[in-house]
Parts: structure tokens; sequence; C-alpha cells
């Protein structure tokens, strides 16, 4: 006779009540844990939802006070008449004429004793801060239809320039085009919440990018793409009787130990290059899909882990100890 049989005999009818209601309480118990921890999910849920929400909100607005400030300082271009942008261009080319025929220090300058004062904006070169100056430093714009870049060119390479768009490197042509030029433009990859040069790796040869200087088109076909050392810039220097421009970043990723060189050389438009707005584009990678899939992500872990915990019953079919 087992114990539930005495349990019968002894207590009768009692003996099933106490039972009945002994269950109930741990059906009771295990719906309040269940609930419990589902409010703890939702709360969970809200609280990252919510921060991703600000955190969304402060880049917006970051982004669009820098876009609202690069458009201030392009749309200054508007109201130069032809003739200040024909003196401008001169006194560019007058200057890549002199740089090719010099022996020049690329990326660097240098005091009167030759020591290096690493000026990477450049500010006491005047000479070369006062041309091709569009306002905000702005020399020229860089589009990459294949890629979804366009961004603002300023001179030099300062942490605001990179920031900001894309950076010309101070030694190497102004960005006006001409033969025995070759202008190299930089930019930042890898940044949160702006796409820069992140997507250089794609570019492959044959493929077009256009430079934009006072009311100029310049279209470059990419005709060579090297990974190179940071202080090896043999890839970089003038070539008599060529049109090149060359756009930098860094590789790999997060890394950057070494630097991708994109090199393009001038073609006309439309025979061997399309016109900007005719040409194969994809648009800049958008940081809200991510955001929006990291959040939700993360919000729901908690609720997969109160779901996927396993219904174990105690010691049998019924919750009772055999």
């Amino acid at each position: 006779m087992d114990v539930m049989d005495w349990d019968w005999i002894i207590e009768g009818e009692r003996a099933s009540e106490g039972r009945r209601m002994r269950r109930l309480r741990r059906i009771r118990a295990r719906h309040a844990r269940r609930v419990f921890r589902a409010l703890i999910a939702v709360t969970v849920v809200f609280c990252l939802a919510g921060v991703g929400t600000f955190a969304w909100l402060g880049v917006e607005q970051a982004g669009a006070a820098r876009r609202a400030a690069e458009s201030s300082a392009l749309a200054a271009k508007d109201d130069h008449s032809a003739e200040k942008y024909a003196r401008m261009v001169a006194a560019a080319r007058e200057y890549n004429r002199r740089l090719a025929a010099t022996p020049h220090v690329i990326g660097e300058t240098s005091g009167k004793d030759g020591t290096i004062d690493g000026d990477f904006g450049f500010k006491s070169d005047t000479e070369y801060q006062n041309l091709l100056d569009f306002g905000d430093g702005i020399m020229a714009t860089i589009e990459i239809p294949s890629i979804g870049v366009d961004l603002p060119v300023r001179h030099g390479a300062d942490a605001y320039a990179l920031e900001n768009g894309a950076g010309h490197l101070h030694g190497t042509s102004l960005p006006v085009g001409g033969q025995s030029t070759h202008s190299v433009i930089t930019g930042h990859t890898g940044v949160a919440d702006k796409a820069l040069f992140t997507r250089l790796t794609e570019l492959r040869k044959g493929d077009v990018f256009y430079v934009r200087v006072a009311a100029q088109t310049l279209a470059y076909k990419v005709e060579r793409i090297r990974k190179v050392d940071p202080d090896d810039l043999r890839d970089v220097r003038i070539q008599p009787g060529r049109d090149l421009v060359t756009l930098v970043t860094c590789t790999p990723i997060f890394l950057n130990t070494y630097r991708l060189l994109v090199t393009g050389e001038r073609v006309s438009m439309p025979d061997d290059a399309p016109y900007p707005e005719d040409a194969p584009r994809t648009t800049g990678r958008d940081a809200r899909p991510l955001l929006v899939s990291g959040v939700a992500l993360l919000a729901g872990m908690p609720v997969a882990m109160v779901e996927s915990r396993p219904r174990v019953r105690p010691y049998g079919r019924h919750g009772m100890k055999r």
C-alpha cells in the first residue's frame, strides 16, 4: 500500500483537498514567476529602445548640423562670378606648375631649420590656404557614384577636414586637372556615424569618380589600386604628362596599418565616362537599419531567455515523486 492509500485511510477527503491546494499554490507560484520575468523583459525592451532612440537622435542632429554647414559653404560658390572662378583656377594651375617643377615634401610642412612641424591642417602655408577656397576651407567636392560618396574636399588633412568630409594632401597638386598633375584626396574609414571613405575598398578598375571645382566637373577612371605602407609615397608623386587623382584611406578597418591608394586618370565625358547624373550609383549606407537591428536584437534577448527556459516536470507526469 503506497503513501496515497494511507493518506486516504487516515485523512479521507481532507488529504485529497490538501493535495489540490498545494498543487494550486504551485501553479500560482509558477505563473507569478513567469509574469515577473515577462515584466523584466518588457522593461529591458523599452529601456534599450529608449537608449537607441536618443542615440540615433544625437547622431541625426550632429549629421544635420554638419550637412547644413557644408551646404552653406558650398552655396557660397554660386555667388562668384565667372571671372573670379577663372582667376582662382588660373592661380591654382600656376601653383601646380611650380609644384611640378620644384622638389617638395608631400603631406608635411617644415620650418626654416628643416624640422617637421606636424601641422596637418597646413595653416602655416598661407599661400596654400588662400588658393581655391570657396568658403570654410572647401576647395572642391569628390563624388563616387558607385559607392554613394559625395563629400566636400578641404585644405589639409587635420581632424576638422577629415571628420566633415575629405581632405587634400598638402604637397600634391590642387584638384583642377591639367597635364603633369597628381592630386591626392584622403578620407577616414570606419567612423561610426559617417560613411566617408569606408567603402573605398569596393572600387574596381574601370570605376569612375568625379571632382567638381569652380563650376567644372572632371571625370577620372580608376586605373590602379594598391595597398602600401604609410610612408611609401612613390605612387602619389607627379607623373609627367598625366592628369591623376589618388584617393587614400587607411586599411584594414580599425587597424590602419596600411594605406589603400585608388588612382584614377582623367578621361573625357561622355565618350570615356558618363556624366555624373548618368553614372551607375548606390546611396551611402544608412546607419539607421544597423542601429534598429542592433536594438531589436538586444531587446529580444531577455524574451528569448524567458521563452527558452526548459519547463521540466518535477519527478514525474503529475508532479509527484513516486
